[in-house]
């Protein structure tokens, strides 16, 4: 038996054994104190009709406000690096972070951009070589999931080969008691290792019934921290404010049918390095000034409970900017630098409900999207004259257009069947990007259909087996059709990415079993994707196009996920197993993680409020790889395994004169520990302490 299947049978032993976890509704306080820690009886409200994870039909993960708060996140990628098959790749700091789910992610400089990411719906996508894919603050949000898996394609948009990330912002509700017409919550946090500071406030309101309005405003800076062995990583420091505002108008006193809007403004101005990728480039600063913005308007109407009409809609704006200066050492004849995407959107959709007589109940969801991005980046020479996009960095603009439907066939509460389709169309046009004296004038078309079909049955009321069979199209984008140079064309000719998926699991759920009031619950997924025509950026000699197809490649692992809770105590854990072959060649893919595990042992106690426990993460050594061959940064390295320790306590009275306050410490990397993640190009951070004091008011 090799090395890994004998990991991956003790690691499916460890999963399976009674690990914590809490239950959602608890009306006994002799069991779990907090609900955020059972994360498979969470809700999940990203994949169709509302269910909790468990039942959903495809592996999925909720993070919910006390998980946020517990994690006392610098980045967003501290919020992701938990979740089973989810990975940060490339940079370690928040602008300079990828993401990676199943082997494939986000954007880090090589067009690796097959998640898609959104934030209260409004698709968020940035592009530029040596910078991160995402720019925010984890304390926006009170909300992530993680729909892993390309059948999230159906609601969300062609390309969601790897899965989704939703992100949903605060609301005022979240911090009004009943009949309280003003909330303030302050907070304030510390971190010794790189020295960062963080403040934050809110203020919340209803100044009239159905009217709820919020602000919110965060301050973050740190220096960069020091790895276990004591070195300084460079592009680690943190340098950002970032603010919300955001309201809700209920109509005629229903609040299923409202007009909301929210706006949030990210910014990050300051000296840095200029690879946040990998620090390759050595110890020279420029200076670069990143802002994102993100506005929605949007209108829900249930038409008073129909059961035919439940309409949702939303127009919005994004915007992901990066101002360079002060990069002489770049080169001469470049004063500055802009590289931005600018998109305008629109979606609308409607679910209907269908009696089929007895325990059959239909859902259906029938919706259209659309899209205009605008990729840009003027540079202003030292003459003043200001000179289109670099070829590597080619200007243009993208249409995209989709039509979906899915249906949701429920017979009681034991067999859920969800067939869906989507239809995309993209339009690519170059701008005014000129390299060797050539002007693009080709237009692209390109078209995609995407079907799927998921099922799960629930055999008794303890086992139950889900499957799904996904097909997803992904179209080039602007960068992969257009990049060029003076000795390298363009590949007008790409095809279209096409993947075809296939997922199976069992899920376990015992209540009472242990002792009065506990639950267990588990869930498995094994899965296979297989790409058609993947997409790469390769190395090759003049006359050749940067962007290829690669025929035939295929990703496949296995996940795991576990949960236990008894009379407060709790534990819960995972763990992922991914592979991933160029098929044609047999090399190892680049983008594919470390197997790894994690399992959290905590106890939470009701009366007093107070919590407490130990995580640890365990990677295997990771040496499948290819040295060369169209490696993202840093994974073209073999990397050794490790483990990892951290404690954490929390004191959060749930009554009396100290409710609202709250107080956090945690201990991360307890043995200070030099390692790194296999997809990420720097090394992790050493020993640290945080701390948090926040109270709401």
């Amino acid at each position: 038996m090799t090395k890994s299947k004998t990991l991956l049978l003790l690691g499916t032993a460890l999963i399976a054994l009674p690990l914590p976890a809490m239950a959602q509704e608890q009306s006994d306080d002799i069991a779990v104190a907090s609900d955020s820690q059972f994360a498979l009886d969470r809700m999940i409200i990203s994949a169709g009709v509302e269910k909790v994870a468990l039942d959903t039909p495809q592996a999925v993960t909720a993070l919910d406000q006390e998980d946020i708060d517990q994690l006392q996140a610098t980045t967003i990628g501290d919020l992701l690096e938990g979740m089973p098959g989810v990975n940060v790749q490339g940079g370690v700091g928040q602008l300079g972070q990828g993401f990676n789910i199943r082997g494939m992610g986000t954007a880090i400089g090589d067009s690796d951009n097959r998640i898609l990411m959104t934030v209260d719906g409004v698709t968020k996508f940035y592009e530029q070589y040596r910078m991160g894919a995402f720019f925010s603050e984890p304390e926006l949000y009170k909300r992530v999931e993680v729909l892993r898996g390309p059948a999230s394609s159906t609601l969300y948009g062609a390309g969601a080969l790897a899965g989704v990330i939703n992100f949903t912002t605060k609301d005022a509700s979240d911090f009004l008691r009943d009949g309280d017409k003003l909330a303030v919550r302050l907070k304030g946090a510390t971190e010794t290792n790189a020295q960062g500071h963080t403040l934050s406030g809110i203020v919340a309101t209803e100044p009239v019934d159905g009217v709820e309005l919020l602000g919110s405003y965060n301050y973050r800076r740190t220096d960069d921290y020091k790895s276990g062995n004591g070195d300084t990583v460079a592009a680690s420091a943190t340098e950002s404010d970032s603010w919300l505002v955001k309201g809700r108008v209920a109509i005629g006193g229903n609040k299923k049918h409202a007009i909301w809007a929210s706006y949030q403004d990210w910014i990050s101005d300051a000296p840095q390095v200029y690879d946040q990728i990998s620090a390759a480039t050595g110890s020279s600063l420029m200076r670069r000034r990143v802002h994102d913005k993100t506005a929605v308007l949007g209108y829900v109407n249930d038409f008073d409970g129909s059961k035919f009409f439940n309409v949702e809609a939303q127009v919005a704006y994004s915007l992901s900017k990066v101002h360079q200066t002060e990069t002489t050492f770049l080169g001469a004849n470049l004063e500055y630098s802009d590289f931005s995407y600018e998109s305008w959107q629109a979606k609308v959709q409607n679910t209907s409900e269908f009696a089929m007589g007895g325990d059959w109940t239909t859902f259906l969801i029938l919706g259209g999207q659309w899209s205009t991005q605008e990729r840009r980046n003027p540079r202003v020479n030292f003459d003043g004259t200001v000179t289109p996009g670099a070829g590597t960095h080619p200007e243009g603009d993208m249409d995209r257009y989709g039509l979906f439907g899915q249906l949701e066939i429920v017979w009681s509460d034991k067999l859920t069947i969800m067939p869906g389709v989507r239809v995309d169309w993209t339009r690519l046009t170059p701008g005014d990007t000129v390299v060797g004296g050539t002007v693009l004038t080709d237009k692209v078309k390109d078209s995609g259909v995407s079907p799927k079909l998921a099922a799960l049955y629930n055999i008794t009321p303890w086992f139950g087996l889900f499957g799904s069979v996904a097909r997803t199209v992904r179209m080039p984008n602007i960068d992969e059709i257009f990049t060029r140079s003076a000795t390298r064309p363009n590949n007008p000719d790409l095809k279209p990415e096409k993947s075809d998926n296939y997922e199976a699991g069992f899920t376990l759920s015992f209540d009472d079993t242990l002792g009065k009031g506990d639950r267990f619950r588990a869930k498995t997924t094994l899965f296979q994707n297989d790409v058609k025509d993947l997409i790469v950026n390769v190395s090759a000699a003049a006359g050749t196009p940067y962007f290829q197809n690669i025929n035939r490649s295929r990703f496949k692992g296995i996940e795991l996920e576990a949960e236990y809770g008894i009379a407060g105590f709790y534990a819960r854990g995972n763990a992922s197993f991914i592979d991933g072959k160029n098929r044609l060649t047999g090399d190892y893919l680049n983008t594919i993680p470390a197997n790894d595990y994690r399992l959290t042992l905590g106890y939470n106690d009701v009366a007093s409020g107070l919590s407490g426990g130990w995580t640890g993460e365990f990677a295997e050594r990771q040496d499948k790889v290819t040295p060369g061959s169209f490696a993202s940064a840093g994974s073209g390295l073999a990397t050794p395994g490790y483990s990892v320790h951290n404690l954490f306590f929390a004191f959060k009275p749930q009554g009396g004169v100290a409710k609202g306050f709250e107080f956090r410490i945690a201990m991360d990397n307890i043995f200070d520990k030099q390692y790194r993640r296999h997809l990420s190009s720097l090394a992790a951070e050493g020993q640290s302490f945080r701390f948090t004091v926040a109270n709401s008011f």
